[in-house]
């Protein structure tokens, strides 16, 4: 059966990720919690429709999605936007999302609804506090991105020039990221439920 929602989920390295956190998780922690947090967001995605893809090009990265069965996609070109673009061009497609690997309160029920969305939109998009793109996907292929400082508001420009049709998401399940301490804290008076056999 051909699956026709294609979902990529960037992952930089399992060497040092989420570093801001360092002064208060160990490297060991944050790997785990790293890796928490994408298994989380491929279970939650996961239906008969979704092509869940990891673009990377670390091996510790690319060996846990192999033991895991999650497909690798590698880019030639490196900068993330190259990566996801050419990502985005190598599929075959009728709806996509591009998601962040850090949304720890995604679950299944926000994540199909976030498909649904895509799947009657243009353009479905929301902003992190510091103005980030952490889900974008919708149902019209385009063909540049702008992840980087602001690329929330760098999106919504080049989306709003090419007159697309664009819906803004402000859920909390799509929007907050453990991106410093503050959000970590955060995280640790409200944990969600597949982080709970964690200990910190």
């Amino acid at each position: 059966m051909l699956k026709n929602f294609l979902i990529g989920i960037p992952v930089r390295n399992f060497k040092n990720p989420m570093s801001r956190l360092e002064n208060v998780l160990s490297v060991e922690k944050r790997i785990e919690l790293s890796k928490g947090m994408f298994e989380n967001i491929v279970k939650s995605f996961k239906n008969e429709d979704t092509n869940i893809v990891c673009i990377t090009n670390d091996e510790l990265v690319i060996d846990y999605c192999k033991n895991n069965d999650i497909e690798i996609f590698s880019a030639r070109k490196k900068g993330l936007n190259f990566e996801l673009e050419e990502f985005l061009h190598s599929y075959e497609y009728e709806y996509w999302t591009i998601c962040h690997a850090d949304l720890p309160y995604l679950n299944n029920f926000y994540a199909q609804e976030w498909i649904k969305e895509c799947k009657s939109s243009q353009i479905v998009i929301c902003s992190s506090k510091d103005s980030g793109t952490p889900l974008l996907g919708g149902n019209i292929k385009i063909k540049k991105l702008m992840y980087g400082k602001n690329s929330f508001d760098n999106h919504m420009n080049i989306f709003l020039q090419e007159n697309l049709d664009i819906k803004k998401s402000f859920n909390k399940e799509f929007s907050f990221e453990i991106d410093d301490e503050e959000d970590f804290n955060s995280f640790l008076q409200h944990r969600p439920r597949w982080s709970k056999n964690l200990e910190f």
